[in-house]
C-alpha cells in the first residue's frame, strides 16, 4: 500500500489526459502529461528498487548533500523567464483595465479589499513609467510578483538553514507546490500577502516554541496579521490565529493585558487606513465594490454538494497537491512520528492557518469560477506547504523514496508556467485596445470627473468607463447585425449615467438598481460579440 501511494500522482496525471473533458487544473498538451507521467513511473520503480535493495549507489544518493540553493536559483530563472500571461487565469484584463484607470484618473488604485496591494502596484508603474517603461501595469505586477518570489524561496531556505538536513532537496516542497505560480510575474493582487504570510509563518513558529517569549508571539503576530489584512482582507481569517495564541500562549495572569495590547495594535495598524480612505481620501471608496459591505459567501444550498467539494479539491490539487499527499502519506504510515510533530507547538500554530484558510476556501463564493479563482481560493496552499517542509527538515529520516515525487510536482509546476506563459493573440489586441481607450477617455473626462464630490468619483467614473468602452471598442469591431444597437444602447446608457449623478436620481437605490439591470442586459450584449467578432484595427 506504502508502495502504491507514491504511485498515485504519476497515474491519476496520466489517467486525466483520457478523460473526454480534461480538468482545468492541466493547462498544457496531454501528450506533454503523458510523457511526464511515463518517464516519472520509470524513476520512481528505479528509485524504490534501489533502495529495497539496499544498492550502494542509492544508499550514496541518500548521504549526498543537495544543495538546495542551486535548485532554487534554476528554479528563479525559470519565474522570471517565463512570466504568467494568460489572462483567463485571475481577473485578467478587468483587473489590469482598473488598475491602469484608476492610476491615470486618481494617481493609484485602491479599494479596502486589498488597500496596500492596489496601491503599492500603482506606485510601482509610476515610478517605472517616470523612468522610461511603458504605463502597462502588468510590468509593475510582474516586478512585485517576482520580487515576492525572491523572498518566499528565500523565506524556505532561511527556515531550513539551522537543521542538519537543510541541503537534502527540502526547497522541492515550495517549487512542486502550484500555488508558487503566484510569482511568476502573476498579475494579481495576492503576491505580496503571500510572502507577508510566509514572514508571519515563520515568526509564530520560531517563538512558539519557547514559552517566555509570550509578549513578543502574541504582539508581533497581531501586528503582522493587521498588516497582511491591509495587503488582503482574506488575511482577516487568520484573526482564528490570533485566538489561538491568546488562548494557549498566554498565560492565565497576562489573559487581559495581552488581548488589551493585541487589540490596541491591530486597531493601530488598522483603523487609520480605512477610516482615510472611508471619509477623508479624495476620492473616497466605492462602497458599492467593496467585499468588506458585500461579502460574497457561497449559497447556503450549494455549501454541501458535489460540485462544491470538486471546487475544492481542484484548487487543492492545482496548489498544493504533492505536500499534502506527503502529509496523508505520514498520517496513514508514520502515525508514530507524525503525532510527535503535531505535539510540537509551532505545528500547531501552522495547522490554525490552514484551517481558517480552508473555511475561506469552504465558505467564499468563488465569482469568476475556475481556472480564473484558483488563486483567491487556495490560500491555505502556504501553510500547508510551510507543514510539510516543517515536517520535512525536523524529521529524523531522509525520505529518499519522495525525491521523485516532489521533482515530479516541480516538473508539473514548470510545465504550467510555460503554458500560461503562452498570450492569446485576440485578447492581446484587446488589451492594447483598451490601453488606448483608457487614455483618451481619461483625457476627455478627467477634469469633468474631478467636479464630482468625492463620494461619487469612483462610482462614475467606473460606469462611465464601461460605457465609453462599450461604444469605442464595438466601433473598431468587424459588422455584425447587432453592431449599430449596441452602440447606441451604449450611448444612451452614458448619457443617463451622466444624468442620474447630476439631478441625484441614483440617491434612490430602486431607480439607481432598474438602470443598472438594464445596462447589464447591454453589456451581456457587449461582451458576446467581443467573443464572436474580432477587432478590426488596422494599425494593429
Amino acid at each position: 500500500m506504502k508502495t502504491a501511494f507514491l504511485f498515485f500522482p504519476y497515474l491519476f496525471l496520466l489517467v486525466c489526459q483520457f478523460l473526454p473533458n480534461k480538468p482545468w487544473f492541466f493547462p498544457a498538451n496531454s501528450l506533454v502529461y503523458i510523457g511526464i507521467a511515463i518517464f516519472f513511473i520509470f524513476l520512481q520503480s528505479v528509485v524504490l528498487y534501489g533502495k529495497t535493495k539496499g544498492l550502494v549507489f542509492f544508499k550514496n544518493l541518500e548521504q549526498y548533500k543537495y544543495p538546495d540553493w542551486i535548485f532554487a536559483f534554476f528554479f528563479f530563472v525559470c519565474l522570471v523567464l517565463f512570466p504568467i500571461r494568460n489572462m483567463d487565469w485571475g481577473d485578467g484584463l478587468l483587473l489590469l483595465e482598473t488598475n491602469l484607470l484608476e492610476t491615470k484618473l486618481f494617481g493609484f488604485q485602491f479599494t479596502l479589499d486589498e488597500i496596500l496591494e492596489t496601491v503599492l502596484h500603482s506606485l510601482v508603474s509610476n515610478f517605472l513609467s517616470n523612468l522610461g517603461f511603458t504605463d502597462d501595469p502588468r510590468i509593475s505586477y510582474t516586478f512585485l510578483s517576482q520580487l515576492a518570489g525572491i523572498c518566499v524561496i528565500f523565506g524556505f531556505l532561511w527556515a531550513a538553514r539551522e537543521n542538519l538536513k537543510s541541503n537534502s532537496l527540502s526547497i522541492l516542497i515550495l517549487l512542486s507546490s502550484g500555488g508558487i505560480l503566484l510569482n511568476f510575474g502573476y498579475a494579481e493582487n495576492y503576491t505580496l500577502v503571500t510572502a507577508n504570510h510566509l514572514f508571519l509563518y515563520i515568526f509564530v513558529s520560531k517563538f512558539a516554541k519557547n514559552p517566555k517569549d509570550n509578549d513578543l508571539l502574541l504582539y508581533g503576530a497581531t501586528a503582522l496579521v493587521a498588516i497582511s489584512m491591509l495587503f488582503h482582507l482574506v488575511s482577516g481569517y487568520l484573526v482564528l490565529l490570533l485566538v489561538y495564541l491568546w488562548y494557549f500562549h498566554s498565560p492565565k495572569e497576562k489573559k487581559i493585558k495581552h488581548l488589551i495590547v493585541c487589540s490596541f495594535i491591530g486597531f493601530s495598524i488598522l483603523l487609520p487606513w480605512f477610516l482615510y480612505f472611508l471619509f477623508l481620501h479624495d476620492p473616497s471608496i466605492d462602497r458599492n465594490s467593496t467585499h468588506l459591505i458585500h461579502p460574497p459567501f457561497y449559497p447556503r444550498n450549494r455549501l454541501i454538494s458535489l460540485n462544491h467539494i470538486k471546487e475544492i479539491l481542484s484548487v487543492l490539487y492545482w496548489n498544493v497537491s504533492i505536500p499534502s499527499l506527503f502529509l496523508l502519506y505520514q498520517f496513514l504510515f508514520s502515525r508514530t512520528e507524525w503525532k510527535q510533530f503535531l505535539r510540537r507547538p509551532e505545528s500547531k500554530v501552522t495547522v490554525v492557518a490552514i484551517f481558517a484558510f480552508f473555511l475561506h476556501g469552504f465558505f467564499h463564493n468563488p465569482q469568476l469560477g475556475f481556472p480564473a479563482d484558483w488563486d483567491l481560493m487556495g490560500f491555505y496552499w502556504l501553510p500547508i506547504t510551510f507543514l510539510t517542509h516543517q515536517f520535512w527538515i525536523q524529521s529524523k529520516e531522509i525520505h529518499f523514496e519522495w525525491i521523485p515525487v516532489f521533482l515530479f510536482g516541480t516538473v508539473v509546476v514548470l510545465v504550467s508556467a510555460v503554458n500560461l506563459n503562452k498570450t492569446n493573440p485576440k485578447k492581446e489586441i484587446l488589451w492594447e485596445v483598451t490601453k488606448t481607450t483608457i487614455h483618451s477617455y481619461v483625457e476627455e473626462n478627467k477634469i469633468y470627473i474631478n467636479t464630482l464630490s468625492k463620494d461619487d468619483k469612483k462610482f462614475f467614473a467606473k460606469g462611465d468607463f464601461l460605457f465609453y468602452k462599450g461604444q469605442v471598442i464595438t466601433k473598431q469591431l468587424c459588422d455584425f447585425p447587432e453592431k449599430l444597437d449596441i452602440i447606441r444602447e451604449m450611448n444612451a446608457h452614458r448619457t443617463n449615467w451622466k444624468k442620474g449623478f447630476e439631478d441625484g436620481r441614483f440617491q434612490s437605490k430602486d431607480v439607481l438598481n432598474q438602470f443598472l439591470t438594464e445596462a447589464t442586459k447591454t453589456n451581456i450584449k457587449y461582451i458576446k460579440s467581443l467573443e464572436v467578432n474580432r477587432i478590426c484595427h488596422p494599425q494593429l
